[in-house]
Parts: C-alpha cells; sequence; structure tokens
C-alpha cells in the first residue's frame, strides 16, 4: 500500500514539473534615442502584445523594433503581439523627417525685393547673395534681430539652421562715392576716424589697426619684440636681410585682420590697393581745393562725382605733435606692399609746392608712418 502512494505522488510530481513554462525577457534599445522603457517578461508560449514604444528621436519618427540596431533582422511593429522563445533586444528603428524651414529677408531700412530662401532642417546651405541695396550705404552683414544685437551672418555664408529665421540686412554707417571707374570700385567719402570728407581722421601705421601717439621704427607692432628696427619685420617680409633673424613670406597685401577699413568699419570696407589709386589719378580730373576751411584734393569722375581728400599730413617718424605738412600735403595708405624694399608700402601721395604747383602720383612711405586711410568698398 505504502509502494502504491508513493508511485502515485511521483506521477503527480512530474506531472506538475512538466507543466512549469520558462519566461523570457525582451529589453528595449533606444538605439539613437532618448527615454526610458522597461524590460518586458513573456512566457513559453503565450502570445503577448510588445509595450508601446516611449522613446523619442529630435527629427525622426519611430518605424518599429528590430532584432539588429541596424535594422537587418526581424522586423516587429510597435505594439505587435508576439510569441518568444528566448531573451533577446529590440531596437527602435528611426526614419529621419525632411523638414523643410524658411529664411526670410528682410531689407532692414533699404529697398529692393528678396524671396524666401527654403532649408532643410540642419543641413548646411549657402545664404543666396544680398540684393538689397540702401543708396550709397554698403551692405554689412546679416543678423537675426534688426538692431544687430543676435547671430551675425556674412554674405552668402553657409550655414545650418533647425528652425524658420529673418535675417535683417545690416548697413554700413559710412557712405561710398561712384565716381564711374572702370573697374567699378567705390570709394568712401571720408577717412577712417572722420565724419565728414574734410576731417582727417585717425592716422596708422601700415599693418597696424589702431591709432597711437608714437610713429617711429622702435613702436612698431610687427618687428622683433624688444629689438624694434627697421631691419627686424616679423610679417610682410620678402627679403631676408629686413626681416627678424632673416625672416620671410610670401605675403604682398594685407590679410583682412590687418585691414584698417574692415578693423575700423566693418567687412563691407576694405583698404584700395596700389592698381586701384593708380586707376584714381589715372580714370578722374583733380584739382587742389579748399572744403569747409580745410586744403585738399578734389576729384572728379568720369561721371561727374566728386570725392574730396583732405591734405592731412602725416607723421613721419615722429613721437609726438602735430602731423607734418598737414594742410600742404596728403599721403594715404594702399594694401600694397612694396616688394622690391618690404620696409616700404605704397601710398597715394599730392602735394601743393611753394609754386602752388600740384603733384600727385602713387609713391611710398615708411611701414612705421602714421598716414590716415581713404577705404573702398569691397568687392
Amino acid at each position: 500500500m505504502k509502494r502504491a502512494l508513493f508511485i502515485f505522488f511521483a506521477i503527480i510530481s512530474v506531472a506538475i514539473s512538466g507543466c512549469k513554462k520558462e519566461t523570457y525577457t525582451v529589453t528595449f534599445n533606444a538605439n539613437g534615442g532618448t527615454g526610458t522603457m522597461q524590460e518586458q517578461t513573456f512566457t513559453e508560449g503565450k502570445a503577448q502584445p510588445l509595450a508601446i514604444n516611449e522613446f523619442t528621436y529630435r527629427g525622426y519618427i519611430f518605424e518599429g523594433w528590430n532584432t539588429a540596431s541596424n535594422g537587418g533582422g526581424v522586423a516587429y511593429d510597435d505594439h505587435e503581439t508576439i510569441t518568444v522563445t528566448h531573451d533577446m533586444t529590440l531596437y527602435a528603428q528611426w526614419k529621419k523627417v525632411i523638414k523643410h524651414v524658411t529664411v526670410t529677408f528682410d531689407a532692414n531700412g533699404g529697398s529692393g525685393e528678396m524671396e524666401p530662401q527654403q532649408f532643410i532642417e540642419d543641413v548646411p546651405r549657402v545664404l543666396v547673395a544680398n540684393a538689397f541695396t540702401n543708396g550709397n550705404h554698403p551692405f554689412n552683414c546679416w543678423n537675426t534681430m534688426a538692431d544687430g544685437s543676435g547671430t551675425t551672418y556674412t554674405d552668402m555664408q553657409l550655414i545650418t539652421i533647425s528652425k524658420s529665421i529673418t535675417l535683417y540686412a545690416q548697413w554700413s554707417t559710412y557712405e561710398f562715392v561712384d565716381l564711374g571707374l572702370p573697374s567699378g570700385t567705390l570709394w568712401a567719402n571720408c577717412n577712417v576716424g572722420a565724419s565728414v570728407p574734410e576731417e582727417y581722421g585717425n592716422y596708422y601705421a601700415w599693418e597696424e589697426t589702431h591709432p597711437k601717439s608714437r610713429y617711429l621704427w622702435y613702436d612698431y607692432k610687427y618687428c622683433c619684440d624688444g629689438n624694434n628696427y627697421m631691419y627686424s619685420l616679423t610679417k610682410y617680409c620678402n627679403i631676408a636681410h629686413c626681416g627678424c633673424n632673416g625672416y620671410t613670406d610670401t605675403l604682398v597685401s594685407l590679410l583682412p585682420e590687418y585691414d584698417v577699413a574692415i578693423a575700423n568699419w566693418g567687412a563691407s570696407w576694405r583698404m584700395p590697393t596700389w592698381a586701384e589709386m593708380t586707376e584714381l589719378l589715372a580714370s578722374c580730373s583733380s584739382e587742389w581745393t579748399v572744403l569747409n576751411g580745410v586744403n585738399g584734393l578734389l576729384f572728379t569722375g568720369p561721371n561727374g562725382n566728386m570725392v574730396f581728400f583732405p591734405a592731412a599730413g602725416g607723421y613721419e617718424d615722429v613721437a609726438e605733435g602735430w602731423p607734418h605738412n598737414a594742410g600742404t600735403i596728403g599721403n594715404y595708405w594702399s594694401s600694397s606692399l612694396v616688394t622690391s624694399n618690404p620696409l616700404h608700402s605704397y601710398i597715394l601721395a599730392f602735394q601743393l609746392d611753394l609754386i602752388n604747383e600740384l603733384h600727385i602720383q602713387v609713391g611710398w612711405s615708411d611701414r612705421s608712418d602714421g598716414l590716415p586711410v581713404r577705404p573702398v568698398v569691397a568687392r
């Protein structure tokens, strides 16, 4: 009797043991997205729906799950009813949403028309060229705020945006004069540091962008430190015996970061080249005149427009005091180096001599001298 009971309970135990089913875990991976999801438990042989996706991915839409992160495994829909036979990880599958955003252009006091430009969110694209004008005020740049206090973009800059924006044209406060020159070069109507044509403005050593009180080789910024004399140049030097410890380079025209006009008036301006000064003399008539009590040279272009250069003189190897020859001589920096002697750079020079004869030429001056600058519009 006891043996029979033992066999009976053994059979029941085996039967119960045979009915116990395994459980499996499904883990969810955001696969680039963000958020959290709890693991999900499945019972062997029992179908049940997958948990609803809770992950997000900015700029993407959820397309389902896959057993491989690259989508190359078994695919499942969101909340699909499945039967699981082993532990597994499901990877969220994402599709990039192509979202179009718009750049709107505002003349901000200027005139003209520009169509809005379409962008794809977060995809780089070059801004279309500015087509607005504002009289004789050149275009400086774009800004996301009308007063220029926002983000600045240059003309035709490669940009990436994630939302629609409006860009406001920013205009130089300084004016140009169109003389009708063959090259189309537009000359400013006053010097850097001046607000009207007859003001002298500020004086600068060549390659320096701030005025100072002394203009000597010993104060020139681009000579060997502690050894400032003319034959110790550290930039714009193509002849070894003029350079610091034999220094040479191949630079013959000022880079933007050393340009007085750009540094003080913005990217819409620059210093004129030797060639542009030569064109000014060759294409325009000139006469010595007086403007509001100030002596200077008046250039009249082929189209009849005029620009006045005051005879501002300059600081030539002097430490202090009033600029030399103010009222009788005008010397204006170009951006061009004299390659035959890198101690010098080209200048526009004019003088009314003692017998009232006017002399005008493109000459040169020591780079350490303090001279005025008359900008042109950048092209």
